[in-house]
């Protein structure tokens, strides 16, 4: 019973534990959305953001094929 005790404090404080993380990101990306909220508007944003991923995924694409 202790033992079993033990595995279900060890899984509750793990839970909270990726609770307190995903919630540290999401009050990061919130308070960085409402400072450029202020200067720009959201579909500005998100044309930002889609130019930034299809330039990471390139440069992914250009180190995998140099890599052969």
């Amino acid at each position: 019973m202790l033992t079993l005790n033990i595995f279900k404090t060890f899984y509750e404080e793990l839970i909270d534990f990726f609770k307190d993380i995903k919630d540290l990101f999401t009050d990061i990306l919130s308070d960085l959305h409402i400072f450029l909220n202020k200067f720009i508007p959201d579909e500005i944003i998100l044309g930002l953001l889609i130019c930034l991923a299809a330039f990471i995924a390139v440069m992914i694409f250009r180190y995998v094929i140099n890599k052969r």
